[in-house]
């Protein structure tokens, strides 16, 4: 059976499919379209996606296509939207699988701050309103959607949380403009795509993701973003351009244990769409310790230079956030100068005491080889040393 022309993924039955479900023509502005080409012919040439897979890839790029076409006349409609402010948002950056999610989740609890939610992500238009903003249908509608991951691959559930009103990270957004490397190799693996990615400005997703978080609060204000993406590590200079008064939080990790989930988790997402996951070096600027390893060591170097100032940034251990996560936001806030009111203590107390640690399946990693292991070691032994980071 031809899949491909069963589940088409070319640009004239993808824009054609998004321009019908929707009744709009304007994407807006025209950055997105040679990340989006490139994109797409990087699907079709490298990505081995299954019927399932396809199916899953084509349904999830009409959702970015059609989430963009409403935003762009949404801001057609109501040019004032541009006219909101974003002031001193809080940005988790850092590793995958080095307690991230965890530290997100811990700050949306806080009434005064404000995360993207992954129903936002899938369904922005029409903008979230405030007295509706918890009990909105399009919650339980991107709650069938996005818990599909674990309905295909349900070792995934173990690996990361899903559902409708879980606190997403800012790559699905970037993806409406189609320069996210993290999230749409999720859809398949695009080795030339994330080349192609690697050597472009990051100034366009970054002002496009401001774009959606202004419509998102625009009818449902916002005191403080928390923002989170494993890719913005690469992104400080840019991000601080767009946002002077930026708050940075670093949590860090064992980066070899971290660097062996990564791996797992990326496997099985990939397992979930082609028969030949990991094929054409797919996934090295997260999976490769070398790159990785470089990619900390560029940090190090602006963060010396003073290019990235080191009083922007709140470094912590994985460890201390596990074992004292109220601890932990409450020096994150004295640092930055937020007040920790008693609302968000108990709330975060609250969520802590819903949530304990080991309550979801554990994420279990196979060993490495001990030369992979001491390999692994010396391309991340800097990043290690410079923020005295245990060995697990």
């Amino acid at each position: 059976m031809n899949i491909s022309g069963v589940v088409p993924l070319d640009e004239e039955s993808l824009l054609s499919a998004a321009q019908r479900a929707t009744g709009l023509s304007d994407f807006g502005r025209d950055d997105w379209r040679e990340p989006f080409r490139i994109f797409i012919r990087s699907l079709e040439e490298e990505s081995e996606l299954n019927l399932m897979g396809r199916i899953r890839t084509r349904s999830e790029i009409l959702q970015l296509l059609e989430a963009r076409l409403q935003i762009e006349d949404a801001y057609r409609r109501h040019p004032e939207i541009a006219d909101e402010r974003i002031e001193k948002p809080i940005i988790v950056v850092g590793q995958g699988r080095s307690g991230t999610s965890f530290l997100l989740n811990l700050l949306s609890e806080d009434p005064d701050n404000g995360v993207i939610r992954i129903w936002e992500t899938i369904y922005p238009c029409p903008p979230p309103e405030k007295a509706t903003y918890l009990t909105d249908p399009r919650i339980e509608r991107a709650h069938q959607a996005i818990t599909q991951w674990n309905r295909v691959t349900p070792e995934f559930a173990t690996m990361h949380e899903f559902g409708g009103a879980i606190p997403a990270e800012c790559s699905p957004v970037i993806a409406m403009n189609f320069m996210s490397i993290s999230w749409l190799a999720c859809f398949g693996q695009v080795p030339a795509y994330e080349s192609y990615m690697a050597a472009q400005p990051v100034e366009p997703a970054l002002r496009y993701h401001q774009r959606v978080l202004k419509l998102l609060q625009w009818k449902n204000p916002r005191r403080r973003w928390v923002l989170k993406d494993p890719m913005h590590l690469d992104r400080l200079e840019a991000l601080l351009k767009l946002y002077p008064d930026a708050c940075f939080v670093w949590p860090h990790r064992d980066p070899v244990k971290a660097l062996a989930s990564v791996v797992s988790s990326m496997g099985t997402v990939q397992w979930g769409r082609s028969d030949h996951p990991f094929k054409n070096n797919s996934l090295d600027i997260g999976l490769d310790p070398d790159i990785v390893g470089a990619r900390f060591n560029a940090i190090i170097d602006k963060i010396e230079s003073g290019d990235v100032p080191k009083d922007r940034l709140f470094n912590v251990l994985y460890r201390d956030l596990i074992d004292d996560p109220i601890g932990t936001i409450a020096a994150l806030y004295r640092y930055f100068d937020i007040e920790f009111t008693g609302k968000a203590r108990e709330a975060i107390a609250a969520y802590c005491e819903r949530n304990p640690r080991g309550a979801r399946a554990t994420h279990r990693v196979g060993s490495a080889a001990q030369e992979d292991v001491e390999y692994e070691r010396r391309a991340l032994r800097r990043y290690q040393d410079y923020f005295g980071i245990p060995d697990e």
